[in-house]
């Protein structure tokens, strides 16, 4: 069922008529049910929300069916986009769990699909065929023969933006793949080949499907090992990411500046504003401030990360792994830093870290990153590391919280608290 603040937001927005129906698990559930002969949908869990006013509201689903766990997601649409659905199910991919592709709701402009059937996601559909499956795993993993006839077990899905599936071995993960829109691989590519060192090997690509293939790496996440009570090396992690900074830039990797830094803070204050009105005024001049202070930064041309965050590291038997460059660019290397103490900052916010832990972690990121020889990034780190704050402030929407607005308003206070100099 919708909770008020879901309640509310869909009052604001009646343009969007099916927008109930997709954030409501219960009702999600009801539209899932499968043709006779195809196991039945238990259950239905979001996993992500990507909501645009008036015009759609994509929510991604974990289904629980009588044959197991399916990746799913329903789609609302505005009611003169009804074409958009009809060419949604003639083009839909059946899963091979769920025994089908696409369920459209006519009436409410809604459809609920497999994420097989995502066609901004050409890979998906290749997986979903075993002829075409083979030949895309040729392709990604050229030198794992024995693994071209497996089925990638899917781990992450955000609808019409990413998918990530795991390709194992006796049960034991070998490989990553991730599935892209098809204008993303080329930027994604080149951040893995500019960015990723031995530990994490590209392994494969396919422009044709965007895909891409890279060696799993074992290990705690340090995400995981911060919520713990066990003694954690950041300043380690600090030196990785010194030595990352250390590479030269690559001529395909795009470059972000100030003026990128203020847009985007700008673009997280007008969404903050549409999912909790009150707080619109304070999300934009915060984002107006930070944006004079990005763009008054002296320009940088280092090679950065560009999403580094503690989900981004691996602790190993070797050392410190850093993955995911999906973001990779050249840019101000504090954008890096803060990044990292942001993510820190709103995990102790919602209570996954200890108080205090987020400073002393980022404190310790810092002090390795310049006993490395990291670049000069005092002046820009709290200012990155604001921002980073504001942009996420509208993940607690994006994760189905049940109290997304109270979630959002702690972001947007810890955030000020930052760019004020008081945190």
């Amino acid at each position: 069922m919708l909770t008020p603040a879901d309640t509310a937001l869909v009052r604001r927005d009646p343009t969007l008529r099916g927008l109930a129906t997709v954030l409501d698990p219960e009702a999600v559930l009801g539209r899932s049910q499968a043709p006779t002969g195809c196991p039945l949908v238990l259950g239905a869990s979001p996993t992500y929300v990507r909501y645009k006013p008036g015009t759609s509201c994509v929510v991604g689903y974990r289904l629980a069916t009588e044959a197991g766990p399916v990746l799913a997601y329903a789609k609302a649409h505005h009611p003169r986009d009804e074409a958009k659905l009809r060419k949604a199910e003639k083009k839909a991919a059946s899963d091979t769990d769920l025994g089908w592709g696409v369920s459209t709701h006519l009436a409410e402009t809604i459809f609920v699909a497999a994420a097989s059937s995502d066609r901004d996601l050409p890979a998906l559909a290749a997986l979903a065929d075993e002829g075409r499956r083979e030949r895309l795993l040729r392709r990604l993993l050229p030198d794992e023969p024995d693994l071209w006839t497996e089925q990638p077990r899917a781990i992450r899905h955000k609808p019409e933006r990413r998918w990530l599936g795991l390709v194992e071995r006796d049960g034991e993960p070998v490989a990553l793949i991730k599935a892209y829109r098809a204008g993303e691989v080329r930027s994604a590519r080149a951040g893995q080949m500019a960015l990723a060192g031995p530990a994490v090997p590209p392994l494969g690509c396919s422009h044709r499907s965007a895909a891409l293939a890279s060696t799993w790496v074992p290990g705690v996440n340090l995400r995981d090992a911060l919520a713990s009570a066990d003694p954690v090396d950041v300043a380690a992690v600090g030196a990785a990411l010194a030595r990352l900074h250390a590479l030269q830039p690559d001529r395909r990797l795009p470059r972000i500046d100030g003026d990128d830094g203020w847009s985007a803070a700008v673009e997280a204050a007008e969404a903050v504003a549409v999912l909790v009105p009150a707080l619109g005024k304070r999300a934009c001049r915060l984002a107006h401030r930070l944006g004079r202070a990005l763009a008054a930064l002296p320009p940088a041309a280092r090679v950065v990360h560009g999403d580094f965050s503690a989900d981004q590291v691996v602790l190993t038997d070797n050392g410190v792994a850093v993955i995911d460059f999906d973001a990779a660019a050249v840019a101000d290397p504090a954008l890096d830093l803060g990044s990292f103490a942001a993510d820190l900052d709103r995990a102790e916010l919602e209570h996954r870290l200890p108080v205090g832990r987020a400073a002393t972690a980022a404190a310790e990121l810092v002090d390795g990153y310049h006993r490395a020889g990291g670049a000069p990034v005092d002046h820009g780190v709290a200012a990155h590391r604001a921002a980073a704050l504001l942009r996420l402030a509208v993940l607690p929407f994006r994760e189905r919280q049940p109290e997304w607005p109270v979630a959002i308003e702690a972001i947007l206070a810890g955030a000020e608290a930052v760019a004020a100099g008081s945190r």
